[in-house]
């Protein structure tokens, strides 16, 4: 089984199912164990007790609005995007100094075109342009991450 083809019998994202095969988890073609672990995971999908019961772990309220405001960032880019939000100064914080704290925390080379992409997304959010829509209620980012 394919991934668009898992991502529709499952219920799961092809978004969530190439990431899993990418960290390791399963690999595609799907196996029967593969199927078995998506088989499980499409019946938690979604399911409000279950993102709950996650999000516990989670006990700063600011990780988990980054969190939930950037599901596609992995752990070392939201690291980057609280250090440029944390800044009083963004501009005095050279790009370099990023990288190297990175370095040092994680272990991790990151690319120059990441961090200016992170720097701009900082720059959005405490401009007040990145903004969350639901339903007929508008709030900015900034709001919700409480800077």
């Amino acid at each position: 089984m394919q991934l668009s083809e898992a991502a529709s019998s499952f219920g799961i994202p092809a978004k969530v199912i190439a990431r899993m095969e990418r960290e390791g988890l399963i690999s595609l073609p799907l196996d029967n164990a593969g199927v078995a672990a998506l088989s499980v995971m499409g019946q938690l999908w979604g399911r409000t007790w279950f993102v709950a019961e996650s999000l516990k772990c989670v006990r700063n309220a600011r990780d988990k609005a980054m969190l939930f405001l950037f599901p596609d960032y992995d752990k070392i880019d939201r690291y980057i995007l609280k250090t440029f939000l944390g800044e009083a100064n963004m501009r005095n914080l050279s790009s370099d100094v990023v990288r190297y704290r990175v370095k040092r925390a994680f272990g991790a080379d990151v690319d120059m075109a990441r961090v200016r992409k992170l720097r701009k997304a900082a720059q959005d959010i405490l401009r007040r342009k990145m903004k969350i829509n639901v339903g007929k209620l508008t709030l900015d980012y900034s709001d919700l991450l409480g800077i």
